[in-house]
C-alpha cells in the first residue's frame, strides 16, 4: 500500500462547507480543468522546478537542489509570495506522502470530525493513492469519505473508490456544451456521465454549481441544469454557490457576484423544474 504516493497541497483540519458536518479537507496537487474563475490556481499544474518563486521568497524558505526546488516547511509562514510569484498555476508547496503518511497526520483530527473530504486540484487524477488512503480511513476510524470531483474523468474511473467511498460531491460546471468549454477548456459530456454514474452507484451527496454571471448564471441554463437532474431523480441536491470575485485571478477577479435576490430565483427555479432538494450558499 505504502508504495502509492500523493500529491497533497494542504490540508484544512476543519471545514463545515465540504460534505456534511465537520471534516478535514484534503487538497490535492494537480486538475485536468483550468476554470477561468478558479480561486485554487496554484492547485492545477504540477511544479516544473523553474526556480522563480525561489528568488522572491521573503523568509529563504525555498531553495534549489539539483534542479528541483526544495521547499523547507519550518521556515515557511504561508505569505503566499510564491504561489503569486509563479506563472505556471502550480506551487512549490507540495507534499508527496503515503496514504499511511496522510492517515498519521488525520489519525490525530479523527475524535474532532465526523469525516475527510479530498478536494483539489482534481481527485480523479490520483484514484489508486485516494482508494488506498480510504481504505485505511475505513480500517482505522468511523470516519466518512467523501470527494469533490469534477467529473471529468467519467464514470468508470471512479469504480477502485467505491468500496471505501461514502459521497461524491460533483462540480457541473456549466450545463451549455459551448460554455463548459469555455469556462473549463474541456468537454461536459464526460461530467454527465459521472453524475449519473455515481449515482447509480449510490455515491453521488450532491452537484454543485457556482453561479457565475454570463456562463451558469442565466435562468434558462439553471432550469436546464435541474431538469437534466431530475430525468435521473428528482431527490438529487443541488447546491447553488454564488461566484465571489475574492480569491479569483486574471479577468474574473472583476466579475460581478449574482446578488440575493437573483440567488433566491434560481433556487426557485430549479425546485419548479423538478428538483426536491436546491440549496444556495451565503
Amino acid at each position: 500500500m505504502d508504495e502509492i504516493t500523493g500529491l497533497i497541497n494542504h490540508i484544512l483540519p476543519r471545514s463545515f462547507v465540504d460534505g456534511p458536518g465537520n471534516r478535514a479537507v484534503i487538497f490535492v496537487q494537480g486538475c485536468n480543468f483550468h476554470c477561468l474563475y478558479c480561486h485554487n490556481p496554484f492547485t492545477i499544474n504540477f511544479c516544473c522546478d523553474c526556480g522563480l518563486c525561489v528568488e522572491t521568497c521573503p523568509q529563504g524558505a525555498l531553495s534549489m537542489k539539483q534542479g528541483r526546488v526544495h521547499w523547507d516547511k519550518a521556515l515557511c509562514v504561508e505569505c503566499d509570495t510564491c504561489i503569486q510569484t509563479c506563472p505556471h498555476f502550480s506551487s512549490p508547496r507540495v507534499t508527496r506522502c503515503s496514504p499511511r503518511q496522510l492517515w498519521g497526520q488525520i489519525a490525530p483530527l479523527s475524535p474532532f470530525i465526523s469525516g475527510v473530504s479530498i478536494s483539489g486540484g482534481e481527485v480523479s487524477l490520483q484514484i489508486p493513492f485516494t482508494a488506498a488512503f480510504f481504505e485505511l480511513v475505513k480500517d482505522n476510524s468511523n470516519l466518512t469519505t467523501l470527494i469533490e470531483t469534477n467529473g471529468y474523468a467519467g464514470g468508470q474511473a471512479y469504480a477502485p473508490l467505491l468500496p471505501f467511498l461514502d459521497m461524491a460531491m460533483v462540480d457541473l460546471k456549466a450545463i451549455d456544451l459551448r460554455k463548459h468549454a469555455q469556462l473549463t477548456g474541456k468537454p461536459l459530456e464526460p461530467v454527465l456521465e459521472s453524475i449519473r454514474y455515481l449515482h447509480e452507484q449510490g455515491k453521488l451527496y450532491a452537484v454543485q454549481q457556482v453561479i457565475v454571471p454570463g456562463f451558469s448564471a442565466d435562468e434558462a441554463d439553471v432550469r436546464r441544469t435541474a431538469r437534466f437532474l431530475a430525468g435521473i431523480d428528482a431527490r438529487i441536491r443541488l447546491r447553488l454557490l454564488r461566484f465571489r470575485p475574492h480569491g479569483a485571478s486574471g479577468a474574473a477577479a472583476g466579475w460581478a457576484s449574482p446578488s440575493d435576490e437573483s440567488m433566491d430565483n434560481l433556487v426557485e427555479i430549479a425546485k419548479a423544474a423538478g428538483l426536491t432538494q436546491v440549496e444556495r450558499s451565503l
